[in-house]
Parts: structure tokens; sequence; C-alpha cells
């Protein structure tokens, strides 16, 4: 009997460390709500396929998530529960512009990586922190690549739809500065009626200010009815959406045919190939959680190096393209236009 006791003991002593070895590492979601399933989904995917590769070091992955509604802070009090409660190795946010704020600074006080796969508003990146990045690009980037097209069409005026809410007016903003820096000339903006379908005060100054380039920084229902209507009344007018407006008719799964022609910042996605990601927002949290993945892969589960690794990688296997980030974390080259063209989406290139 005495000469079992040695095994026991290591037995014993064993069983607590592999218990540990063997628990999960959690990744934090932060969305607005549980209605967001294709994001869900397709951040479920990407946990789903690491650990049918193994996982990392015999530990599975696992989402941990979260939501933002309710009462205002909401979003940085479950931000405080992902990191102290959850222990979650970063947390990835599908969030508005403000939520965002509130995420970013919990992430930055506890250094942990915050990564946002929708917000667009600017002033998120300008932190100069390494905490935070984002695989969308901002508005800032999108309006250059809009303006670009615009001066390959020809230029001339420009009007800009605008509604008030928090990220519509800094993505407004954003274009108004570049607009007048590019042009020299300040566009109009067009405030919308947001109680009614109807839009034909916008549509009254649309076609009596002779506007060449309609830009649309938001997304609601009502926008394709008022489009519909300037293609029969003003053919020759040049539309361009930001990310949210592409976003909002995907998630709609409005038809491409009903916006023939139209400009949209948008990565240009493989569908077929991806079939599994319906959408552009599910593609960049598939991407979002794949980055984290990778990096802990290769760095481990500290979560400064996490940080670290991520914030000076260059990631090669997006479904959106490469990821990097420049010193803000900003992704660098993601603001790419698409153009609805036969129903189809097609990729503009950036150097023609």
């Amino acid at each position: 009997m005495t000469r079992l006791v040695p095994y026991l003991v290591i037995l014993v002593l064993a069983l607590p460390f592999r218990a540990v070895s063997q628990e999960p590492i959690a990744i934090g979601l932060l969305l607005p709500d549980l209605s967001h399933t294709k994001v869900i989904s397709a951040a479920e995917l990407a946990i789903d396929r690491a650990n049918a590769a193994g996982g990392y070091m015999n530990r599975e992955f696992k989402l941990v998530i979260r939501t933002a509604e309710g009462f205002w802070g909401a979003g940085s009090k479950e931000s405080v529960s992902l990191v102290y409660e959850d222990q979650v190795r970063a947390i990835i946010g599908s969030l508005d512009g403000r939520n965002g704020h509130l995420a970013e600074q919990v992430a930055t006080k506890s250094h942990l990586t915050y990564i946002e796969t929708y917000a667009t508003e600017p002033t998120l990146s300008q932190a100069f922190v390494p905490w935070f990045v984002r695989v969308v690009p901002n508005d800032n980037q999108q309006s250059l690549t809009i303006l670009k097209q615009i001066a390959k069409e020809g230029g001339g005026k420009i009007g800009i739809l605008s509604k008030e809410t928090y990220d519509t007016r800094y993505a407004v903003k954003s274009l108004t500065k570049a607009a007048a820096g590019e042009t020299g000339m300040p566009p109009l903006i067009l405030d919308l009626d947001t109680t009614s379908n109807i839009q034909d005060d916008v549509l009254e100054k649309i076609l009596g200010n002779n506007i060449n380039h309609l830009v649309i920084p938001l997304d609601a229902l009502y926008l394709k009815d008022l489009i519909k209507t300037l293609g029969k009344e003003k053919p020759e007018l040049k539309i361009y959406g930001t990310l949210h407006f592409s976003i909002g008719l995907e998630n709609r799964k409005d038809a491409w045919d009903s916006y023939e022609g139209i400009y949209m910042v948008s990565p240009h996605l493989d569908r077929d190939k991806y079939s599994a990601l319906p959408n552009s927002q599910s593609a960049y949290m598939y991407d979002a959680v794949n980055l984290v993945i990778n990096a802990i892969e290769q760095v481990g589960t500290e979560r400064e190096a996490i940080t670290d690794y991520i914030s000076k990688s260059d990631y090669s296997k997006g479904v959106t393209g490469s990821i990097s980030f420049d010193e803000l974390g900003n992704r660098q080259g993601a603001s790419t236009l698409i153009r609805i063209q036969n129903g189809v989406p097609q990729l503009i290139n950036p150097l023609n």
C-alpha cells in the first residue's frame, strides 16, 4: 500500500492542473441586442472551425455574448462584466458610435483588445491607444473613397442626405469636410423627414438644385422609394451609399437590381465561396473573431500580448481582405467601392 502513495499523490496533484488546462478560452461579443442572429452565427462559425481544428493547447474557444440594450450606459456595464466576470481575452463589438465609445473606455482601462465591426464614427480611433482597432473603414476613409469616385465621374454639385442621429451626424460632418476640401464647394445638406415614408421635400430640393451626385450616409427603409423615384425623374444622377447604407439593404435582403447603378462602400466578398456569411456585417464579425483566434495561436492568452500582436500584425486570411491597422487602430485599405451592374455587385478598381 505504501508503494502506491507516491503515485496517488502525483495523480491528485495532476488533476487540478488538467482541469484548469481544459478550461475554454473566452472571447467576448458585445451587441446592441440578441436580434443580430446573423452576426452571432458568423462568430459561432469562426469558433466552431477553430475548435474543430484543435483549439489552442487542447483548450477550446468559447463566445460570451452580452448586449448593450436597456438604459444608457449598459454597454459600459456589460463591458466591465466581460472583462472581470467572464475573463474574456478580447471584446468584439458590433455597436453604434456612442456605445462603441463606452466599450472602448473599459477596454483601455483594462488593457484588453476591443475590435469594432460596425461603428464608423472617426473619433473612436483618436484616443491614440493600442487597445482599440476596427475592421470597418471609418467615415473619413469612406468619404475620401466616395469623393475620389465623384471626381472620376466628372465632379459637380454634391448633395448629402442627413437625419438627426449620432452616427449620421458624424458621417455627414466627415463628408462635408471632405467635399469642401476636395472640390472647394460645400455640399448641400438635405434633411430627411424621419416621421414619414414620403420624402417629397427632399425630392424637390434634389431636382431643383441641379445636384449631380447624391451621397447617402445612412440606412432607412423609405430610401428605396426615394431612389426609385430619382431614377425616373433624374436618371443621370449618380448615387453613392456608405457602408451603413449597404449593410442596411443587405440585412433587409433587398434585391440588388433595385439599386442598379449605385456605388456603395462595401467589402468585395466572394458570396459563393462564403455562402455561410450572408452579408458584410457577418463577414466583418467572422474576420474579427478569427483575428483574435490567430493572435492567441501566435502569442498565447495573455491580454496585453494579444493586443500588441493584433495592433501590429498583417492578417492575410480575412474574407473581407487583408487586415492591418495604422497607429490609431484604423484598418488600412478597407474602404472599397462596389457598383451594382446588371443586378450584381461589382468591385470598382481603385487604380482605374
